[in-house]
């Protein structure tokens, strides 16, 4: 596996293409998945990206399919494709023990591809993690004329409060195939420890879904951080140093327990 720094492509099976950039560097490294509508371009990403270079950690970032420089049409985008995506990154882009830090949708993406890939997470951070928004922020969300367009017409045209030029077009393959990767009406059987940061003025993603995500988790490892006056994106510069705080000290904590771990 060539784990030199730079851009990349990485080819999938059915002929999608896959978007990335890699920092060469020492173990545990970290993987962002970034957010829904985002890309691997965003201020979190970059700052993650220079925090590990500066201390020597390898990092991957990409773009999920649909998005940025990957191929496909986001509309035709669901949970379980990019779900795929993230295990490939994983599988083909990486070596060795990884900290998943996923931001809104990417925390949902980091929580399935962590369960699929149990032997290599050590550990995951979860920005305004978005767990079951699908259903629970979407379909419970819409009203009877939304479900009903949806379900007969096959997609859906939604506002999009963050560039009002650009809205959403939803999929009921989209909604269905959300169903099939719920994790909060169930235990989230994951050991690692987890560290989840929320804003409290967040009007897409609840704060009180990381409180619901930390109490399903298994692990007894789990931290929340709640930002009073933090929003969705978190990218304020102190929100930026926050985050960098808090993967910094996971890789650690990760790098310690790897290195008093027994040899099996």
């Amino acid at each position: 596996m060539n784990q030199g720094d730079g851009a990349g492509i990485l080819s999938r099976a059915d002929g999608a293409t896959i978007a990335y950039r890699r920092t060469a560097g020492k173990k545990p490294g970290v993987v962002f998945l970034h957010g829904y509508h985002s890309d691997m371009t965003g201020s979190k990403a970059l700052a993650l990206e220079a925090m590990c270079r500066a201390n020597g950690y390898a990092f991957v970032r990409y773009d999920g399919f649909g998005h940025g420089c990957s191929s496909g049409d986001i509309a035709q985008g669901t949970i379980g494709r990019w779900t795929a995506d993230a295990v490939a990154v994983l599988d083909e882009l990486t070596e060795g023990p990884q900290v998943l830090v996923g931001s809104s949708l990417g925390g949902w993406i980091a929580l399935l591809a962590a369960l699929e890939r149990r032997h290599r997470v050590a550990g995951l951070v979860g920005v305004a993690a978005a767990p079951d928004f699908t259903e629970d922020l979407m379909w419970q969300e819409f009203t009877f004329e939304q479900r009903r367009t949806l379900i007969e017409t096959g997609e859906l045209w939604l506002p999009n409060d963050h560039e009002p030029d650009k809205p959403w077009r939803l999929t009921r393959g989209f909604i269905e195939d959300g169903r099939n990767h719920l994790l909060l009406r169930d235990i989230v059987n994951l050991q690692c420890p987890v560290r989840l940061i929320h804003g409290q003025k967040d009007t897409d993603v609840p704060w009180q879904t990381s409180l619901r995500l930390a109490d399903a988790l298994v692990g007894d490892d789990v931290e929340v951080t709640l930002i009073k006056d933090g929003e969705h994106r978190l990218s304020r510069d102190q929100d930026l140093e926050r985050l960098c705080r808090v993967v910094e000290a996971l890789l650690r904590q990760v790098e310690a327990s790897q290195s008093t771990a027994p040899e099996l």
